[in-house]
């Protein structure tokens, strides 16, 4: 899809780094505040339908979920998300990606059913666009698998967090970190679950 809104400018290219590079290092209140600030600007300047201001939308929730102020981070992955459907469509990359962080920070704010949906679908839609293998849906079906062990669901967790640990191990080799992430989630998954 091509846009034919502008192109981001020299110097919101620079702000938009220099919020990364705080958010890196973990000063994620100051990357916070870089990204409203820049915000503020590419929707004067580039429209707050821009690919850029997405974007910035769904830095500002991350840094809000580090900050573990997860409602405030729900609230700005949640428009993100909605205002790329509207652009991009449902199944672009970008849009599955905002919804992902959208369902990791319902789920960290204790909204089970909205977040476990919301997760539920961007693994079926990962998995549709991009295939069962993708690093990018198997992270979100760790996600939701993890969530659903947080909302009480142990055996569900334990299923679906085997069930991408074997994939991912195929898929990546053992030495991946991605799977050695999943294994670490499906390890706690099970020491801490009720024998049967």
């Amino acid at each position: 899809m091509r846009f034919l809104s502008p192109k981001p400018t020299d110097e919101l290219d620079r702000k938009a780094r220099g919020a990364m590079a705080l958010f890196d290092a973990g000063h994620y209140y100051a990357a916070e505040r870089a990204w409203a600030a820049l915000l503020v600007e590419c929707e004067r300047e580039l429209g707050a339908q821009h690919p850029e201001s997405m974007a910035t939308l769904d830095r500002m929730g991350s840094a809000l979920f580090r900050q573990r102020r997860f409602e405030e981070s729900a609230e700005r992955h949640r428009e993100a998300h909605r205002r790329a459907v509207e652009v991009l469509g449902p199944k672009h990359a970008d849009t599955l990606q905002y919804a992902h962080n959208l369902g990791c920070a319902l789920a960290m704010a204790n909204r089970w059913a909205e977040g476990l949906e919301v997760l539920r679908s961007t693994v079926k839609l990962r998995r549709k666009t991009l295939g069962a293998t993708h690093a990018d849906t198997l992270d979100t079906t760790k996600t939701l698998g993890v969530s659903l062990f947080m909302a009480g669901d142990a055996q569900a967790a334990a299923e679906l967090l085997q069930s991408a640990y074997r994939t991912a191990a195929r898929t990546f080799g053992l030495d991946s970190p991605l799977v050695q992430d999943i294994g670490n989630n499906l390890g706690i998954v099970l020491r801490n679950s009720p024998r049967t």
